[in-house]
């Protein structure tokens, strides 16, 4: 048995030490893991399973279309790289999302936030507090790839609940003084958050809607409670390991070997 772990190949430079640590875990159990380029899945050997690394549901389909078992699957891909599609879908089957809308030829109070349907790691997200700045920032984006989304109370606050085989790993908290997005890789402040029992359902709700291999689920707080965000398909782990000794690639390892030897 061997696996793919698929990246973009300046993604892939970045994280050398995160792809080797999947390396050496499965090593361990005698299964070989490659990494593999996104747009080289087309040639070489089929693999028994593929941890696709990238943002990319039709590299995943494709993968799935020929055998390959995929950590996440094509619907998590598919649902949570497109906001649009996700708050349209929990919000559908009944998660709290904060006030959203789709075009911006309509009326809502500011401030607002509007990001890319496929943002990821606050890339072109912006707090809106006039009609005028979002006609500006709109240029930014292509046509209709965006959503706006009402602000949430507490601004540079947020949190990210990681899941694995639909099971909660941990939660953390992520802070941040100096911008409205808290995100690790901006600069936020990360420490572990304990759940309450009704955020606990919340997240089990959200996972009951899917069939994560690993994801990341994100969360504002509004008004002193937790509303859902997004979703992260390819999630980060870099506030895991700098402040918990978690090792969720192990976890993951262990996770992955045990699907596939049912």
């Amino acid at each position: 048995m061997f696996g793919y772990i698929i990246y973009e190949k300046n993604a892939a430079k970045r994280n050398s030490s995160y792809i080797q640590k999947y390396k050496d875990k499965f090593e361990r159990h005698g299964i070989e893991l490659r990494l593999v380029y996104a747009d080289e899945i087309y040639t070489g050997d089929k693999p028994d399973f593929a941890i696709v690394r990238v943002m990319a549901p039709e590299i995943t389909r494709h993968l799935e279309s020929i055998g390959v078992r995929c950590f996440n699957n094509y619907f998590v891909s598919h649902i949570a790289n497109d906001k649009a599609l996700t708050y349209k879908y929990v919000s559908d089957n009944g998660i709290e999302i904060m006030d959203t809308y789709y075009s911006a030829d309509i009326s809502f109070r500011f401030p607002v936030v509007i990001k890319p349907k496929n943002s990821h790691g606050g890339d072109r997200v912006f707090m809106i507090n006039s009609r005028e700045e979002l006609m500006e920032r709109l240029s930014l984006y292509e046509k209709d790839n965006y959503v706006i989304q009402a602000a949430a109370s507490d601004i540079g606050k947020d949190l990210r609940v990681y899941v694995i085989g639909n099971n909660i790993v941990c939660a953390m908290l992520r802070q941040s003084k100096t911008d409205f997005r808290s995100n690790f890789c901006l600069g936020g402040r990360a420490s572990l958050y304990t759940l309450s029992q009704e955020e606990k359902e919340l997240v089990e709700r959200i996972i009951g809607l899917f069939d994560f291999d690993f994801a990341g689920i994100d969360f504002v707080f509004n008004e002193g409670r937790i509303v859902f965000n997004e979703i992260e398909d390819v999630v980060g782990s870099r506030m895991v390991y700098s402040c918990t000794d978690i090792d969720i690639v192990e976890i993951y390892t262990e996770y992955i070997i045990k699907e596939m030897t049912k």
